[in-house]
C-alpha cells in the first residue's frame, strides 16, 4: 500500500520535473490507488452452501500526465501498476505522442481560494480487517435467516448479494499551483431474497457508509427477506394510466436514465435539457435537486475533484427551475457565458474508484432531491387508488437521448394502493412504464420527507432522494399469458 506521502511526492516531484521539459507550457501529473474487496454471498436453503461463496481484492494503481504543449496541442499518457518517477517519465512520452489540437481547450486548472470541506475516510475501511468484513457478510445472511425463522417460513429461499469495501486515494499536481490529494472509503452491503413459490418471488435491500462500523449489513439482510414475503401474494394490473406513489430507488433509476446534468452530454445533444432551458421551469416547483459533494454520511463525498480543486454544493434545480449544468474545468472555461457553472465536478470515475487511466470527465457526486412535507401515508393518501412503484430496472431513454421520454420495467417492492392504503403486491415484470421525465415531474402530487442513499446499476454517483407521489403515469401489461 502506497502512503499518502509517497502520492503526494510522486505528483508534485513530477509536475516539477515534466514543466522544465522542452516545447511544455502547462503539465498535470495525477496519481491514483484503489483497493476493491468484494465478499460474494450465495446461499440456498437446497443445497449444502457456505454462504459466502467468494472472497477476492482487486487493486488498480497508476500515474496518468496531461501536458499543453507550446504548439497549444493537449497530450495524455498514462503508466499502470506503477507509481514510481520513471512511470510519470513514460507516461510523459505517451503524452507527447498522442497529441491533438483542440481550439477550446484555454488551460489546466489554477487553484481555488475556496477550502476543502474536510470529508473523512474510515481507516477500518482502508485497512480492512477480513475477520470484521467476513463477519458483515454472514450479518447481511443472518438478518434475512433470522426474519425468516420469525415468520416460520418454511419453503425453498436462495439469497444472493455482496459485500465491498472500497479505499480511493488520488494525489494531483500542476505547474498552475495545483496540489490535492483526498482518500475516501465506503462499505455497500446488498442482499436479493428469492422464494421459490408457484413463481420465483424476491426481495432486495442494502446499506451503505462511508465508515464501517455505521453499516448495518444485519438490516439490508432483514429488509430483503422483509420484501420478498411482502410479495406473496401478488396480482396482475391492467394497462392504463394510474396515479403513482414512485419510491425512491424507482426515482434514482429514473433521474439516471433522463436527468442528465453533464455539461458534456448538453453540449452533443444528449440530454433533455439545453443550455438555454436555464432559468426556465422544468418540474414542479416542489423538486429542487442539488449535487452535494459534502454530504456529511454519503458514500459518494469528496474533497478535491480529480482536477483538484475543493467540492461543493452545485444547485441544479430550484423550485423546479433549471439553474446550471455540472462541469469541469474545461467544460466551465469553454462556456464560461454560463455564470453559474462551476468547474468542481471534474472526476475519473471508472466502476469502483477514481481512476488514472483517463482523463477528468464529469460526474455528479451525492444527486440530491430535497425533501418535501409528506409522509408515507400522506403520499398514500395523496394517490387514494393507484400503484407503488418501489423498484425498477432496464431504464432506457426511448426516442433519442434529447428526449425525456423513457421506459422501464416494473420489478419488486410494488404494490396496489386501494383507498390510500396499500394492499396487494404487483407481480414482478408484468408491467412496463413508458413516460417522460418532464411529465412526470410536472405533475407531482407530493414529495416524502424522508430521504433514502441509493446507487442505480452501473454508475458511480449516489442519489440520495425521497418517494414522490405523481397524478398520472402510463405502465403497459405485458408477460400475458405467464400469469
Amino acid at each position: 500500500m502506497t502512503s499518502t506521502n509517497e502520492l503526494k511526492n510522486i505528483t508534485e516531484r513530477g509536475a516539477r520535473f515534466l514543466e522544465k521539459q522542452g516545447g511544455v507550457k502547462e503539465v498535470e501529473v495525477y496519481a491514483s490507488e484503489n483497493t476493491l474487496t468484494v465478499l460474494r454471498l450465495a446461499f440456498s436453503s437446497n443445497i449444502p452452501s457456505n454462504g459466502l461463496e467468494e472472497a477476492k481484492q482487486l487493486k488498480n494503481r497508476g500515474v496518468s500526465v496531461r501536458v499543453l504543449f507550446d504548439d497549444n496541442k493537449i497530450g495524455f499518457g498514462k503508466e499502470d501498476a506503477d507509481l514510481s518517477f520513471e512511470g510519470v517519465k513514460k507516461a510523459f512520452e505517451k503524452a507527447r505522442k498522442n497529441t491533438v489540437l483542440d481550439k477550446d481547450f484555454k488551460s489546466l486548472p489554477s487553484p481555488s481560494k475556496k477550502k476543502a470541506p474536510g470529508i473523512k475516510f474510515d481507516k477500518k475501511i482502508a485497512e480492512l480487517d477480513e475477520g470484521k468484513a467476513v463477519d458483515s457478510a454472514y450479518a447481511c445472511i443472518n438478518g434475512a435467516l433470522d426474519f425468516l425463522e420469525k415468520k416460520k417460513f418454511q419453503n425453498s429461499v436462495s439469497l444472493t448479494g455482496e459485500l465491498d469495501f472500497l479505499s480511493e486515494k488520488m494525489s494531483v499536481s500542476n505547474s498552475n499551483g495545483i496540489k490535492a490529494f483526498d482518500q475516501n472509503t465506503s462499505a455497500i452491503a446488498t442482499l436479493t431474497s428469492i422464494f421459490e413459490l408457484d413463481r420465483d418471488i424476491s426481495g432486495m435491500w442494502f446499506d451503505s457508509s462511508p465508515f464501517l462500523k455505521k453499516l448495518d449489513a444485519y438490516n439490508a439482510g432483514m429488509v430483503s427477506a422483509e420484501k420478498a414475503h411482502s410479495m406473496k401474494k401478488a396480482m396482475t394490473v391492467d394497462t392504463g394510466n394510474y396515479p403513482v406513489v414512485f419510491g425512491p430507488l424507482a426515482v434514482t433509476e429514473i433521474l439516471n436514465s433522463r436527468f442528465e446534468a453533464s455539461m458534456g452530454s448538453v453540449e452533443v445533444n444528449a440530454s433533455p435539457y439545453k443550455a438555454s432551458d436555464i432559468g426556465k421551469k422544468i418540474y414542479s416547483d416542489q423538486f429542487t435537486i442539488i449535487d452535494n459533494a459534502v454530504h456529511p454520511t454519503a458514500i459518494g463525498s469528496k474533497n478535491y475533484s480529480d482536477e483538484g480543486i475543493p467540492v461543493q454544493k452545485t444547485m441544479l434545480v430550484k423550485k423546479g427551475e433549471l439553474v446550471s449544468f455540472l462541469a469541469n474545468d474545461y467544460y466551465a472555461k469553454k462556456f464560461s457565458d454560463i455564470k453559474s457553472l462551476s468547474n468542481t465536478n471534474g472526476f475519473r470515475f471508472n466502476g469502483g474508484g477514481r481512476h488514472h487511466d483517463s482523463e477528468p470527465g464529469i460526474s455528479a457526486t451525492n444527486l440530491e432531491v430535497l425533501p418535501g412535507k409528506h409522509s408515507e401515508k400522506e403520499l398514500l393518501e395523496e394517490v387514494g387508488n393507484g400503484l407503488y412503484i418501489g423498484r425498477m430496472w432496464y431504464t432506457y431513454p426511448v426516442n433519442g437521448f434529447a428526449s425525456p421520454d423513457f421506459t422501464s420495467t416494473v420489478r419488486g417492492d410494488s404494490f396496489i394502493i386501494k383507498n390510500g392504503k396499500i394492499e396487494n403486491a404487483v407481480v414482478p415484470n408484468t408491467l412496463r412504464i413508458s413516460e417522460s421525465i418532464d411529465k412526470l415531474f410536472n405533475a407531482v402530487l407530493g414529495i416524502g420527507k424522508k430521504q433514502l442513499q441509493s446507487l442505480a446499476w452501473g454508475t458511480d454517483a449516489v442519489v440520495i432522494t425521497p418517494a414522490v407521489a405523481v397524478k398520472e403515469c402510463r405502465v403497459e401489461r405485458i408477460a400475458l399469458g405467464l400469469y
